[in-house]
C-alpha cells in the first residue's frame, strides 16, 4: 500500500526525557506494519535536513523512492510534549511544501491518505480516489490549524466525516479531533481513535467498541493512530471482514506504544495476547 503524508522530525520531550526522532504516518507505518508482514510504501516530500534519517529505514528495506528531497524547504517538524499521563500538545516549528499529484504515482489498489500538517488538499485526495480502488482518509492533517506560536489546535467543518467517506472507503479520526454526531454508516468504515479508550468503528448500520482496557506499559503513543489506520486498510486489503481487521489493527497500534520510537520491535507474543483479549472484549449494537 502507498502511505501519503509528511515524514518529520519530531522533537519529543515526555517527563524526564526529550529526544529528536524521524516521524510522521509514512515512518510509523512502513516500519511497523513490515513487522506485520505488510508493505506501506512512504510517499513524501521532505528537505535535505531529512538526509542523515534515511539510514535506518534503507536498513528495515524500506522502499524510498517515493520520497522527494525538496531543497527550497525543511523537513515539516513538531515539537511534541507529552504529560505524565501521556497527554500530548503539538506545535508546528516547519513545514515542507505540499504533496502534489505530480509527486505520486498511484501503482498499488490501496492508498492511505494521512496528512500532519495540510500538505494534502481535498482536489488531491479526488485524484487519488480516481486512481486506487482501496482508499483510506485519516483525517488529523485536514482538522489541524496552528496559531502564530505554531500551537496546534483541531478546528473541523461539522460535515468533514461526511466529506471524508465522500471521498474514501475507510476514515479514521480521533476523538478529540472531531467532536461532531456520528451518522449512521452503511457501506463504508469509520474508525474513531480514543487513546487509553482503544477505538469504535462503524460499519454496516452498526458500532463496534471493547468493554474494557488492555493493560500494556505504554511509554511512546507516537504514531499508534497512523499504525491504527494503515494495519486496518492492510488486513481489509487481505481480505478480512471489517471486524476483524478492526481487532487485528487495534491490537498492532496498541503493542506500537509498548515500544520507543519509529524503529522499535514488537513481541509477536504480546500481539498475539492483545489480539485475543481484543476479541473477548469486542461488543457491538445496531445504530
Amino acid at each position: 500500500m502507498l502511505v501519503i503524508g509528511h515524514m518529520t522530525i519530531d522533537e519529543l520531550e515526555f517527563p524526564g526525557v526529550s529526544r529528536i526522532s524521524p516521524g510522521g504516518p509514512p515512518t510509523f507505518c512502513s516500519t511497523y506494519l513490515k513487522q506485520a508482514g505488510f508493505i506501506a510504501k512512504p510517499i513524501s516530500v521532505v528537505g535535505v535536513d531529512f538526509k542523515p534519517a534515511l539510514r535506518p529505514y534503507e536498513e528495515l528495506g524500506i522502499d524510498l523512492t517515493g520520497v522527494k528531497i525538496e531543497e527550497s524547504c525543511r523537513t515539516t517538524r513538531f515539537r511534541i510534549r507529552y504529560d505524565e499521563f501521556m497527554n500530548r500538545k503539538l506545535w508546528l516549528l516547519s513545514r515542507c511544501r505540499d504533496i502534489e499529484l505530480s509527486d505520486i504515482t498511484v501503482n498499488d489498489d490501496a492508498v492511505v491518505i494521512n496528512p500532519v500538517a495540510g500538505e494534502v488538499s481535498w482536489r488531491l485526495v479526488e485524484a487519488i480516489r480516481e486512481r486506487a480502488k482501496l482508499v483510506s482518509i485519516d483525517l488529523q492533517g485536514f482538522t489541524r490549524r496552528f496559531l502564530d506560536n505554531g500551537l496546534v489546535i483541531n478546528d473541523s467543518p461539522s460535515n468533514i466525516i461526511e466529506l471524508a467517506l465522500s471521498h474514501s472507503d475507510v476514515v479514521k479520526v480521533s476523538a478529540d479531533e472531531v467532536n461532531h454526531g456520528i451518522r449512521r454508516v452503511k457501506d463504508k468504515v469509520l474508525v474513531v481513535s480514543m487513546g487509553g479508550n482503544l477505538a469504535k468503528m462503524y460499519t454496516n448500520g452498526k458500532v463496534y467498541w471493547f468493554d474494557g482496557n488492555v493493560k500494556v506499559n505504554a511509554i511512546d503513543p507516537t504514531g499508534a493512530g497512523d499504525v491504527l489506520i494503515c494495519s486496518l486498510t492492510g488486513y481489509l486489503k487481505m481480505g478480512l471482514n471489517p471486524l476483524d481487521a478492526f481487532i487485528k489493527a487495534v491490537a498492532l497500534a496498541t503493542v506500537r506504544v509498548t515500544v520507543s520510537g519509529p524503529f522499535g520491535r514488537i513481541d509477536p507474543w504480546l500481539l498475539d495476547q492483545v489480539t485475543s483479549e481484543l476479541s473477548r472484549l469486542v461488543r457491538f449494537s445496531e445504530i
